[in-house]
């Protein structure tokens, strides 16, 4: 409030003196400039008559103006023929010109200076109230910190009260006990001591045999990987062959061992594979666990998958293939069958080997021959004639296996140039491990087999297969 105060007395002498000085110079001001306003002639003038018809001069013709402008106005002829001169009236009063000056400049010097005060006092105000604002806002954090030290002050000090009451109460209380309370008391701790001890003991115990578990779980891993890396019957030296290797080779040997090893030959073969059946069959979920087992123990890689429901209900499945291109709606996927179409073309002029074989995966063809015939047939004909040369592994994923799905006139060629695998299930929902493969196996002299039944091994399943190659190896015997 002193501060307040103080400045507010600095205002006021400012202004008390500004108005002083304000006042002087506006009193000088108007009365310099008194001369101006009395009837004495302050400049050189002359006494004319002016008659425009050259009638005799009277009194209302009579005129006055100062001397140097009638002068300048005599100059034209229209005038000087109109004007008669009478008289020059000399000055009366020189100094009323200098006075008037003055005057002039003293107001002007009033107004500077108010407006000098005005515009200094206003910035004033405004510096004074935001420091005002700056110390409020200090004042405010300075209260608020008082207020939660002495809050926390109080806490600390009600509780350090309670700890010495609480003390002060249970030595009354012992004091007050009897020697058999004591000794009660005495008991009751040691049990209670020997309760955590328990506690503890048990918790060790528990983490003893956590850590037991690990360790088994550590020795079958490493048992498994020892009965992997045992030496084959062909003599090789598997002990020296790299862990992808020997995961590898897992695989495969399961493969052959499994009903005559069909499904091995399936994979490695390179026709045109197609699976058939209906929903709830695993057709999809059959189609990556054989690419991925390309891709792993053969080395093809994915260039390219097509399904509508990419991602949605199999993105899962999908995804464990990390395919370099993907369709997953119908426009898309009759523009990959074009493209497919002539990739093919273009890598049989290229004449690759098996190393740059790549594979492509189709799923969801049955309603595709409604959307664009045309392409759908090309595609038919290339994927039964143009595979193998291309280098292309082909896997194809539909409801049926007929004429309606492939075309007709298709026939001869699918079962010259594809194999095709039938899955099957009990309740629309759960796949049967059976399988029957309608075509595109030979027997040992080359005759061709139709409508041959097989099982599919219990661990061959997509995700089983991926975890395989990523930390998770499948025990093949159980």
């Amino acid at each position: 409030m002193q501060e307040i105060e103080a400045f507010n007395q600095r205002l006021k002498s400012q202004r008390r003196t500004a108005t002083v000085i304000v006042g002087s110079l506006t009193i000088a001001g108007l009365s310099l400039t008194i001369p101006l306003w009395n009837d004495s002639v302050k400049w050189s003038e002359t006494l004319y008559c002016f008659s425009p018809n050259h009638q005799p001069c009277s009194r209302e013709h009579i005129k006055r103006g100062i001397s140097f402008l009638v002068d300048r106005e005599r100059r034209n002829f229209t005038f000087d023929s109109k004007v008669t001169f009478l008289r020059v009236l000399p000055e009366e009063d020189d100094s009323a010109t200098m006075y008037g000056v003055l005057g002039t400049v003293a107001l002007l010097a009033a107004y500077g200076v108010s407006k000098s005060l005005t515009k200094s006092q206003e910035k004033a105000i405004h510096s004074q109230l935001s420091l005002l604002k700056a110390r409020a806002l200090e004042n405010d954090i300075v209260v608020d910190n008082h207020l939660d030290l002495t809050q926390f002050t109080k806490a600390k000090q009600s509780e350090v009260t309670k700890q010495a009451i609480a003390r002060d109460a249970t030595d009354t209380i012992e004091q007050m006990k009897t020697e058999g309370e004591k000794q009660l008391d005495h008991i009751n701790g040691q049990l209670q001591g020997e309760l955590a001890l328990k506690h503890h003991e048990l918790t060790l115990s528990d983490m003893d045999k956590q850590i037991a578990d690990n360790r088994l779980s550590t020795a079958e891993n490493n048992r498994k990987r020892e009965k992997i890396s045992k030496p084959a019957n062909d003599g090789k030296d598997i002990n020296q062959e790299s862990p992808s290797e020997l995961l590898k080779n897992s695989l495969i040997d399961a493969l052959k061992s499994h009903e005559s090893g069909w499904l091995w030959t399936v994979i490695k073969a390179v026709k045109p594979l197609w699976i058939i059946g209906e929903q709830g069959t695993g057709k999809t979920n059959t189609s990556v666990a054989v690419g991925l087992v390309r891709k792993y123990c053969l080395g093809v890689t994915v260039f390219r998958i097509a399904d509508r429901h990419l991602n949605g209900a199999n993105s899962k499945v999908w995804k464990l293939l990390s395919a370099k291109e993907k369709a997953d709606n119908d426009s898309a996927i009759i523009e990959v069958l074009q493209s497919t179409y002539e990739r093919r073309l273009e890598r049989i002029g290229l004449d690759l080997d098996d190393s740059q074989a790549e594979q492509f995966l189709l799923d969801e063809f049955t309603h595709l021959k409604d959307m664009d015939e045309e392409t759908v047939k090309k595609f038919i004909k290339s994927t039964f004639s143009d595979t193998r040369k291309a280098k292309e592994r082909f896997i194809g994923v539909t409801h049926l296996g007929t004429n309606e799905a492939f075309g007709d006139g298709t026939a001869a060629m699918r079962k010259a140039g594809s194999i095709l695998i039938e899955k099957f299930t009990a309740d629309g929902e759960k796949p049967l491990s059976r399988v029957v493969v309608k075509h595109g196996l030979v027997d040992a002299i080359g005759n061709k087999l139709e409508d041959v039944e097989h099982t599919l091994p219990s661990w061959f399943e997509a995700f089983r297969i991926y975890q395989h190659f990523n930390g998770k190896l499948i025990d093949f015997e159980n």
